[in-house]
């Protein structure tokens, strides 16, 4: 019996995993584009949302069909655990496969958990940086109080700005991603341990059966994440009590914004799309995984079905919805669409040495790059930038911001202003942003990365 090998080449179930041929690593445009539209929408979203000036006055329980959509997208966080999970898994899978080809010792935790326990290291350091500094505000729908970062405190009361510690406690996509890249680098490192299971004969059978546990452990994760519902009472009542440790383990489980119910899971299932994706992927290979996308969604149809009456006598009315029922919605759409987008740009992937000449000719392709290559600097400096703009406006404009329509044409100029800044910011190659000094770090630590930067 004989397995695919894309179109052309076949190899034998029974060949030592030196045999096979090395597969060369592709980058798929796809999810460049999908990321660049993330940080476009980020940009965008954030300008409008964050800088409306009647924002305290908004009713969550009765929300206009614009701001129930606005509120809904914010909060699709799941978009960039599934790229981070897909992106990394991809690359770390075939440096696992040439780690055991070249019997390198400890294969497994130099393919994935090394790098990915150091990314998260990283993330989880960044993320209070990124807090304290320059997160976007948070509100409080019961009290209608706010709560902004240090610069944004300082630009809009023009004194020094004390950042509450419930706000730091507060997870974000940073801490989203790195205990995600950390949970995950070890579990993998744990499940390809032994190169011996990985390279005999029955090596396929191990291979799908990996595959599966991951997409099923990942299901398990998005299914249980109501329970995180129960916890939010928990989180408060620590805050008050000054247990800060215990909330911030409290936020980082089942916290409202980025906890690791469900996000973990979405970067399980992210992971299974990397594992296919580098394993001789196919058109009807990836058509497949939108069953998986059909699934979620008719789970959050059937969810939403469900009579309130059985909700509220588990205590989980209030949060079901958003918290829970939106959470599989989300999964889902993104699934199904990202999937189709794959079918569609199949033709699409360039090899990793063919990357920067091949795009370079093609301007579609290099505006959207720019974004994506540098998105962890754009998600950094737009908030910031956006409030000294809107802090200018307000000087200028007294009440410029009091209507959703102007709020709307601030988030699509700070979206111009930001590709402005990357046209120019491009002819110096981006050096400086974060991508560029990361990339510098892992050149002098000698750890492997498969980005420029």
């Amino acid at each position: 019996m004989e397995l695919e090998q894309n179109s052309s080449t076949t190899i034998p179930l029974e060949s030592d995993l030196s045999e096979l041929p090395e597969r060369k690593s592709k980058r798929w445009l796809v999810f460049d584009y999908i990321r660049a539209i993330g940080i476009i929408l980020v940009i965008f979203l954030h300008g409008t949302v964050y800088h409306y000036g009647l924002l305290t006055t908004i009713n969550i329980e009765d929300l206009s069909i614009f701001l129930l959509i606005m509120y809904v997208v914010l909060n699709w966080a799941g978009l960039f655990a599934l790229i981070s999970a897909v992106v990394n898994t991809y690359s770390s899978f075939l440096r696992l496969e040439q780690n055991f080809k070249k019997d390198i010792k400890y294969p497994a935790w130099k393919a994935f958990g090394r790098r990915w326990c150091f990314l998260g290291v990283f993330f989880l350091l960044l993320n209070f940086l990124y807090t304290y500094l320059v997160s976007p505000l948070t509100m409080n729908f019961e009290t209608h109080s706010l709560s902004h970062s240090f610069l944004a405190g300082v630009i809009r009361t023009g004194g020094f700005y004390s950042v509450s510690a419930e706000k730091m406690l507060h997870g974000s996509v940073f801490t989203m991603l790195g205990w995600n890249l950390i949970i995950m680098g070890l579990v993998f490192t744990f499940i390809f341990r032994k190169a011996a299971n990985y390279k005999k004969k029955d090596r396929r059978m191990n291979v799908e059966e990996i595959k599966a546990i991951v997409l099923i452990l990942g299901i398990i994760i998005v299914l249980v994440s109501f329970l995180r519902i129960y916890l939010y009472d928990d989180f408060n009542n620590a805050i008050q009590n000054g247990n800060y440790f215990v909330a911030y383990l409290i936020d980082m489980l089942a916290g409202n914004y980025f906890p690791i119910l469900p996000y973990l899971g979405f970067g399980f299932i992210g992971a299974y799309f990397g594992m296919v994706l580098a394993d001789n992927p196919t058109k009807k290979k990836i058509s497949r995984l939108i069953w998986i996308g059909v699934g979620w969604l008719l789970a959050a149809v059937t969810a939403f079905l469900i009579p309130d009456s059985i909700y509220e006598s588990v205590g989980l009315l209030d949060d079901i919805l958003f918290d829970y029922i939106m959470v599989m919605f989300e999964i889902g759409f993104f699934i199904v669409v990202g999937s189709i987008l794959m079918i569609v740009m199949f033709d699409r992937r360039i090899d990793k040495s063919e990357f920067v000449e091949s795009n370079s000719k093609n301007k579609f392709s290099t505006i959207f790059l720019r974004f994506s290559r540098n998105s962890l600097t754009f998600f950094f400096l737009e908030r910031p930038i956006s409030e000294l703009i809107a802090w200018l406006l307000n000087t200028i404009i007294p009440g410029w911001n009091n209507y959703i329509w102007t709020s709307i044409l601030f988030g699509l100029f700070m979206v111009l202003f930001w590709f402005l800044i990357a046209f120019l910011w491009n002819m110096v190659d981006f050096k400086g942003s974060f991508e560029w000094l990361l990339t510098k770090f892992f050149k002098i630590t000698r750890f492997q990365t498969d980005k420029k930067y």
